[in-house]
């Protein structure tokens, strides 16, 4: 493990009350962020109580011949309904406490990255290069974008505190980050990058912060478009990075998680041991960072040090980013097919779910239920426990 520090010890000391600050803004029953909040870290106010029990699940596509996988992309969910899509350029909404279909739209490409919600829309993109916004009681199409590729990223809604505005942040394959008006879809800013932009782009302290495969870390103004810094990570990053007390937390494929100042790019931290790449994002609670890798390992990490505080042992690489729920549980899935949730504290399993399939996807925890898609093209819809 190699660390760098560069903040004093008295700073960094008092970074445990940063997820406090960025708590969901809707109310528990809601997921209107697939990772919790605009600026990703992966927290939910729900207190999980187990064993969770299976509601319901929800078949969004069937496996086509010759085809792996079936990803199904994180959900999000909004007044008691679910939207999510799926490889198969379906996007679905459901009941949320029945798993009943009340509207589907079809795209001719994938929807891999997560929706997002904009007033009465909801907006979402897709591998065949549009960004989508629907009526979110109808599913009537209200306008699209082009962008000039594929979109795998999460959408992401930045309100602005001035104009009430709300944006859609959103990265495409054409190696360009877009902020669109989020009633008109007209473009405001686009910024250009290096490589593709896989991941959702955190908002927090004014910045929109994302990285891609140009193994860079972007910071820019999330008004204006601007550039304030480009931060060096040493290899291509798949997911969305966190944003907590003007430190910015990113994993990425060069078997590293890394912890920097947003202020001037300095390196805090990083850590890892061994030679296996991360591609889940990582969450932010408190003293902790938590994060899963493709060693077959969850690792909570001290977000002062950048020191193992412990570390779980599954059985295959885990892809899907933890949802840290009431300051006490951590859930994520796994490709050895199960569904797992880890006492924050021990790291001890606190319960267990086998689904049959590899689960890469996010959890959306919303008020008593929580819900994961799995590659078989199933959402699987847990009820917590009394």
């Amino acid at each position: 493990m190699r660390h760098t520090i560069f903040f004093s010890w008295l700073f960094l000391c008092t970074l445990h009350t940063s997820a406090l600050a960025q708590t969901p803004a809707a109310g528990m029953g809601d997921w209107i962020h697939s990772r919790g909040n605009e600026a990703m870290t992966g927290v939910s106010p729900v207190e999980l109580k187990f064993p969770l029990e299976l509601a319901w699940q929800f078949k969004l596509m069937d496996k086509p011949k010759g085809q792996a996988e079936m990803l199904v992309s994180s959900a999000v969910v909004r007044g008691g309904k679910v939207y999510v899509g799926c490889k198969e350029g379906k996007f679905f909404c459901l009941d949320l406490a029945t798993g009943k279909e009340l509207w589907k739209a079809e795209a001719k490409g994938a929807f891999d990255g997560a929706a997002a919600f904009a007033g009465e829309f909801v907006v979402a993109g897709c591998q065949d290069g549009f960004v989508y916004a629907w009526n979110a009681e109808t599913g009537k199409e209200v306008w699209k974008f082009e962008t000039q590729a594929e979109i795998h990223a999460a959408a992401n809604v930045w309100t602005d505190p001035e104009t009430k505005v709300q944006k859609i942040i959103i990265g495409s394959y054409d190696y360009s980050i877009y902020c669109l008006d989020a009633k008109t879809g007209k473009k405001e800013w686009a910024a250009e990058t290096g490589y593709y932009i896989n991941g959702g782009s955190a908002v927090g302290d004014g910045k929109v912060v994302f990285g891609g495969c140009d193994s860079v870390l972007h910071v820019h103004d999330v008004k204006t478009g601007k550039e304030e810094r480009q931060i060096e990570v040493g290899s291509y990053i798949g997911n969305n990075v966190a944003i907590a007390d003007g430190v910015i937390y990113v994993s990425h494929y060069g078997n590293r998680v890394g912890a920097y100042s947003m202020a001037d790019g300095a390196q805090v931290w990083e850590y890892g041991e061994r030679e296996f790449e991360y591609y889940a994002a990582a969450a932010v609670w408190e003293k902790g960072v938590y994060v899963g890798g493709r060693d077959k390992r969850f690792h909570a990490i001290d977000r002062a040090t950048g020191k193992q505080l412990w570390e779980f042992r599954a059985r295959d690489r885990i892809d899907s980013s933890a949802v840290i729920c009431g300051g006490k549980t951590a859930i994520f899935g796994c490709d050895d097919g199960y569904v797992y949730a880890l006492d924050l504290a021990t790291g001890k399993e606190a319960w267990h779910y086998e689904v049959g399939a590899p689960v890469r996807s996010s959890a959306a925890v919303a008020g008593d239920y929580v819900l994961f898609g799995a590659d078989d093209g199933v959402l699987y819809v847990f009820k917590n426990g009394k």
